[in-house]
């Protein structure tokens, strides 16, 4: 069955919220998930609802590579979200947006 745009729409922002909180996570230090107790909430709801993303971020191995993947993600799903929503122009103009 092929997607509606809203379904489409709906889906991408699933998506764009997933890798928002895992580069949102990535960017907090330990000291700040273990000090300040708005971010260990955070923290702790990232790692309970992503647990293979996170324990792949603190992996010293791989953690660049999936920091790095979600990233890419994020910006690309915040792309294509702008470009259905607003257009292409204005999804170029503000790509890549990794605010988080």
């Amino acid at each position: 069955m092929k997607a509606t745009k809203q379904q489409l729409i709906n889906e991408i922002k699933l998506l764009e919220h997933k890798y928002e909180m895992l580069v949102w996570y990535a960017r907090k230090s330990e000291q700040q998930i273990a000090t300040i107790e708005g971010v260990r909430i955070a923290a702790d709801e990232v790692t309970r609802d992503y647990t293979e993303e996170v324990a792949s971020l603190n992996s010293p191995l791989f953690g660049d590579w999936q920091h790095g993947f979600n990233s890419g993600m994020l910006a690309g799903m915040r792309f294509v979200y702008d470009a259905l929503k607003y257009g292409i122009d204005d999804a170029r103009n503000s790509f890549p947006n990794l605010n988080s």
